[in-house]
């Protein structure tokens, strides 16, 4: 009896659980197929009476302002992400590696500092970025809203880098310096071919974080120019009127590129966070 109470209420949180993760998007993409007209009657139907590919044809037709706008905040959240990742990767690397290998003076308040950081959310430090960026004329660049994005992550990821390599067992650096390998030698050639879960781990957790921001870049950007995709999709809303379908259909298109990294690395993604757990 016990063995199906526990399979039930298993299956009851799962389907819980799918039910408020997958809803959203299923309603979403229900709505990116639904007329304008159908989704402000008032019935009892869930789905459209018809597939409508308006709002997908005005999005994804080239020469047109819906397409125009996406694309290029498409363009800008990419370059915000892999930039994000090129600059900030190495840094929480050599943190990890370095909190982790090196015994230095301040080292524990140092770390400490750091961790603690991690409760301080982004958007409560905005005003004396954005008085910063203002006065000595930073506001609207991408590089500096993605230092802005790195010095927000460094902690975390840094972090989780850290733990990593303390699971490293010590006879890695003992054959390496064996073989006549120096601190640098060993951390390029032994530890980081094996480091590649954790690498890829943290380069996707950069890209995601930096990809789903939206205050910071609401405040420290203002061109169309520089708008990244979180922000164009207010693009389709006024005072007036709301183009339900083009922002489901620009939802849609957002949550393409960071699903696709998703379930390639999936496996590096669970082995990455896991990797972490058990003392090597």
């Amino acid at each position: 009896m016990k063995k199906y109470l526990r399979k039930f209420l298993y299956f009851l949180c799962v389907t819980i659980f799918m039910i408020f993760t997958l809803g959203p998007l299923l309603w979403t993409l229900v709505i990116s197929f639904t007329p304008e007209s159908e989704l402000l009657k008032h019935t009892s139907s869930l789905l459209p009476s018809k597939l409508y590919w308006g709002n997908y044809s005005k999005i994804l037709s080239p020469g047109t302002s819906s397409h125009t706008i996406i694309f290029q905040g498409l363009k800008n959240s990419m370059e915000v992400s892999f930039l994000t990742i090129l600059l900030g990767l190495p840094i929480c690397v050599a943190g990890g590696y370095g909190f982790s290998r090196f015994l230095f003076p301040g080292r524990k308040v140092t770390l400490t500092f750091i961790l603690a950081t991690i409760i301080i959310p982004l958007f409560t430090t905005i005003i004396p970025i954005f008085s910063i960026f203002s006065n000595y004329g930073f506001l609207d660049n991408k590089f500096w809203l993605t230092l802005v994005y790195i010095s927000s992550f460094i902690p975390m990821v840094t972090w989780m880098n850290m733990i990593f390599f303390n699971t490293l067992p010590e006879e890695l650096w003992e054959a390496a310096r064996v073989d006549g390998c120096n601190e640098w030698e060993a951390f390029t050639k032994v530890i980081l071919p094996i480091s590649y879960p954790i690498l890829i781990t943290t380069a996707l957790m950069l890209f995601l974080m930096s990809w789903n921001q939206f205050q910071v870049p609401l405040i420290l950007t203002s061109s169309q120019k520089n708008k990244v995709l979180t922000l164009v999709l207010s693009e389709f809303m006024s005072r007036d009127t709301i183009s339900y379908g083009l922002i489901a259909v620009s939802g849609i298109l957002a949550i393409i590129p960071p699903g696709i990294l998703a379930v390639i690395f999936r496996h590096f993604l669970i082995s990455g966070l896991t990797s972490g757990s058990v003392k090597g």
